[in-house]
């Protein structure tokens, strides 16, 4: 089996499944199925695992759990773990130098599958969307934690951690705007513009899109009793961005260009931070800010 999704105009080619025929795609992914020239392909089969598995002293970036980065030649090879799978991975990931071609070996047994998988198989939670940052960290955007909206042409996006409130205000818009995702939003530069762009990794919210919208605001969520708008600019807006982002922090190169991105995208678009209740009023509130 086969499939290729676009994510904010970035192809990945999936192929292979495993000793049996696999799920369907979920609805969230499945609404970004596309057709087009892969930017990143990938093939998944399950069996044992690659022998041997990298060493500890070839770890580059480790989460503990759920993965792990490791260099091992000209190679990125991620450890893919959950405690339900056990002491072992339940899968690893190979990919080249470039990220243009990768390799996902996935135990085939009841036991390694993790949970909140978003692709089907070996593609599970978390791997697809650390590849999406490794992807953007190549000079192409920045994947941020937030809910987006599409208000009549006009992109909004409110960054928040959790319980800051990204799924309420996405809730709030849903009667009168188009929901983008939110939780994970991607932000790309076109031109002179700045683009955001929906993906299929959504929070309680399942609705998702996957149409991109240039960005008209950019707003950073408080939990207030009142409806309130403090503008923020400059080194404060830039790190408030980051604070809510998805940087790479393995890749110093990367990492490089993220910063950069971060103070331009902070410089072009119009930033605040956003205090609001959770009721519709919040929704008019930010569009008359807007207006003025």
């Amino acid at each position: 089996m086969s499939f290729t999704l676009a994510i904010a105009d970035i192809v990945f080619s999936v192929r292979g499944w495993g000793p049996d025929e696999g799920p369907g795609l979920r609805p969230s992914v499945a609404a970004f199925l596309a057709d087009g020239p892969a930017d990143l392909s990938i093939d998944v089969r399950f069996g044992p695992l690659p022998s041997p598995l990298p060493r500890p002293e070839e770890c580059v970036f480790s989460t503990g759990s759920p993965w792990s980065l490791y260099r091992r030649g000209g190679e990125h090879v991620f450890l893919l773990e959950s405690p339900r799978a056990g002491p072992e991975p339940f899968a690893v990931a190979t990919f080249d130098d470039d990220f243009r071609r990768g390799e996902v070996v996935g135990r085939f047994d009841e036991t390694a599958s993790a949970p909140g998988g978003l692709l089907p198989g070996s593609l599970e939670f978390p791997l697809s969307e650390v590849l999406m940052v490794c992807l953007l960290a190549k000079g192409r955007g920045l994947m941020v934690h937030a809910s987006g909206v599409d208000d009549a042409g006009r992109g909004l996006l409110f960054c928040g951690n959790s319980t800051h409130g990204k799924t309420t205000m996405a809730r709030l818009w849903a009667d009168s705007a188009r929901v983008l995702n939110d939780d994970r939003v991607v932000l790309r530069r076109r031109g002179d513009r700045v683009f955001m762009f929906g993906t299929p990794w959504h929070g309680d919210l399942s609705a998702v899109s996957p149409c991109g919208v240039p960005l008209d605001r950019l707003h950073f969520l408080k939990q207030a009793p009142a409806n309130d708008l403090r503008p923020v600019s400059g080194i404060e807006a830039a790190s408030m961005l980051l604070a809510r982002s998805f940087p790479p922090f393995w890749d110093p190169a990367g990492m490089e260009y993220t910063l950069d991105l971060a103070v331009g995208i902070t410089r072009d678009v119009p930033c605040a931070e956003l205090g609001f209740v959770p009721d519709p009023s919040a929704v008019e509130f930010v569009r008359c800010a807007r207006s003025s």
